[in-house]
């Protein structure tokens, strides 16, 4: 602390952004200040509240500090150093993912549209983001129904002669086999870019020129489609809320917070519609309303692209937010904070939005909570078990046997930690040895690594739970906890319907059933599901990539190094297998009759 104090008191009091590092040169968190060493010594003197600061002065060793001229340059300075250095203390604003885009380049052929997680500049429309995967996925299939454009990739319809069955059903008009002009292509694109940036007035202007031009043209089939584009569109925009008759584009933000955890919602509005807000839930800030929003308008606008022209906010922000939005629109920003009328409507309903998920948020954590210490008392361990990791097999008739094991931190799945096994050492479908081999594996590695899990469970009764405390007592770690997780399948053989999962314990010779509710058996149900749905989906990959390789090596004059040219000619097995007969013909080194018996041999 005294070479912290020394360091604070040589600091400048000029404007700027301070930046606190460990011993190994890492940020831990990253600030603005009007006067930096005013600014520091509040952090050291303990006059800041906030929970995460004795933390933060603890791990410290040197204290940076980048004068600038003026405060809107230490806003713009911090939110380019957060980005850059991602630091523990500070707040995470996107709640550690990334929102769903959807994607179009109208520069390529024949565009198609796509979702993505990060917007690039590559030249291409972006559209969103969208803070539901559910909503993103479910507009970009709303698109690929209304505006009949390509869906396939770019092998596929590079490989086509003849076209597919969406064209069959009036959803794509084949430009892969030219039945189509580029003009046509483009005035459908335009359609669906107008409809995903929220035009609605003139798209729908649009679609009744179209469809009154076809009318007259007497193309009756055409306008016919136009029709139930239209009516499709409308009936896609009245099931949104109307927010502003005048059509206007904003951004409405609302706060709620609840000591120094809480939860910041944006809802846009586009053509007078509101959208589905996007909430960024927050923990360990004690700074005012006002500085929070300000960093995240900061944050968000730099990160996301353009304002739009009006913002409204729950509470008054200094001036310089809105010179940094001006100069990322390059047009005036308004941001303003309404104290009546419809404005402030908007603004309590974004407000209500941020408060509904924290509400849902901290219920969930308390639900988990309850669960973990349930998972304590039953298991025996001294405290809740911040890592728990599930293991389960996965074989069809003894054929490509793989295994899976999935963890859980602090009660929530950790994906990154998810690993998958090759069964190498078992021949056939022996569940107990295979729980053995994938066991030895994991824990010899944690034996070199130090790295044990706080419980390990086991996907199965009394047999497989014996499995793993023998491989446990071969290594000597018997005091590594586990504990199996039974399906009731005799209960139900026998007419218990209402049976639940078993939990089998080490000392007790009966298995402990919990009620259906209870919250320690839920989350014990979403760890076996977890590693059920893993495995199964890592034996299809592995059964499916034997059986590809199989299907070519067994085809009539197909070789290593022709097997690898159609590969890489068509893209994948599915685009070879739906191609024809002229299309293999057109791969590198095959000819008509080659191209007759691959033909045979991929439809058997």
């Amino acid at each position: 602390m005294q070479a912290l104090d020394e360091q604070a008191d040589g600091l400048t009091t000029e404007p700027g952004v301070y930046l606190w590092k460990d011993a190994d040169g890492v940020v831990l968190y990253v600030g603005k200040a009007i006067n930096l060493r005013s600014r520091v010594k509040q952090y050291l003197g303990g006059h800041d509240g906030r929970y995460m600061v004795p933390f933060l002065v603890n791990q410290a060793v040197r204290i940076e500090t980048i004068p600038v001229r003026t405060e809107k340059e230490a806003l713009l300075l911090e939110n380019l150093l957060i980005k850059q250095h991602k630091p523990r203390y500070n707040i995470k604003l996107r709640d550690d993912k990334n929102f769903l885009h959807v994607r179009v380049d109208p520069r390529s052929e024949w565009p198609r549209f796509s979702l993505v997680r990060r917007p690039k500049d590559d030249g291409a429309k972006y559209f969103g983001p969208y803070h539901s995967a559910t909503t993103a996925r479910r507009t970009l299939q709303f698109v690929q129904r209304s505006f009949p454009l390509r869906t396939c990739t770019d092998a596929v319809l590079q490989s086509r002669k003849k076209p597919c069955l969406l064209y069959q059903l009036k959803r794509c008009i084949a430009p892969c086999v030219n039945l189509c002009t580029g003009d046509d292509y483009d005035a459908i694109l335009q359609d669906a870019v107008l409809f995903l940036g929220g035009k609605d007035r003139e798209l729908q202007g649009r679609l009744m020129t179209k469809m009154s031009a076809f009318a007259d043209e007497e193309r009756f089939e055409e306008a016919a489609r136009v029709r139930d584009l239209l009516a499709a569109v409308r009936a896609s925009l009245d099931r949104q809320v109307v927010a502003d008759v005048r059509m206007g584009d904003r951004d409405v933000w609302g706060l709620h917070r609840e000591g120094d955890r809480g939860a910041i919602a944006c809802m846009p509005v586009r053509g007078g519609l509101a959208r589905e807000p996007m909430v960024f839930p927050f923990a360990g800030e004690l700074a005012e309303d006002a500085e929070i929003l300000t960093a995240t308008l900061n944050r968000w606008y730099g990160e996301e692209g353009t304002a739009p022209p009006e913002v409204l906010v729950p509470v008054e922000l200094p001036a310089v937010i809105v010179e940094i939005l001006t100069e990322l629109r390059g047009s005036g920003v308004k941001v303003l904070a309404p104290q009546r009328g419809d404005k402030t409507r908007l603004v309590e309903i974004a407000t209500n939005a941020a408060k509904s998920r924290f509400a849902v948020d901290h219920g969930e954590e308390d639900r988990i909570q309850r669960a973990l210490d349930g998972i304590a008392e039953l298991a025996q361990l001294d405290a809740p078990p911040v890592r728990i990791e599930c293991y389960d097999n996965s074989n069809l008739l003894g054929m490509d046997p793989v295994a899976s094991q999935v963890v859980f931190i602090d009660g929530r799945p950790s994906r990154k930690d998810y690993r998958r096994y090759k069964v190498k050492t078992v021949v056939g479908a022996d569940d107990y040895a295979t729980m053995e081999e994938i066991l030895r594996r994991r824990l010899k590695r944690a034996m070199e690594s130090g790295e044990f899990p706080d419980l390990i469970v086991v996907d199965g009764g009394r047999g497989q739970l014996n499995s793993a405390l023998a491989v446990l007592t071969e290594l000597g770690l018997e005091q590594q906890p586990v504990i199996g997780l039974a399906k009731p399948r005799t209960e139900r053989k026998h007419g218990d319907r209402d049976a639940v999962d078993k939990i089998v314990l080490p000392w007790d010779p009966e298995p402990l059933v919990l009620r259906y509710d209870n919250p320690s058996l839920r989350l014990l149900q979403h760890l076996r599901d977890e590693a059920h749905d893993t495995a199964v989906g890592f034996h299809r990959k592995t059964r499916s990539k034997r059986t590809v390789r199989s299907a070519l090596e067994d085809l009539p004059g197909v070789g290593p190094a022709r097997r690898k040219a159609l590969l890489v000619h068509f893209g994948s097995m599915a685009a070879m297998r739906a191609a024809d007969v002229e299309a293999l013909a057109a791969a590198p080194g095959v000819g008509p009759k080659l191209a007759q018996r691959l033909w045979a041999g991929l439809h058997p």
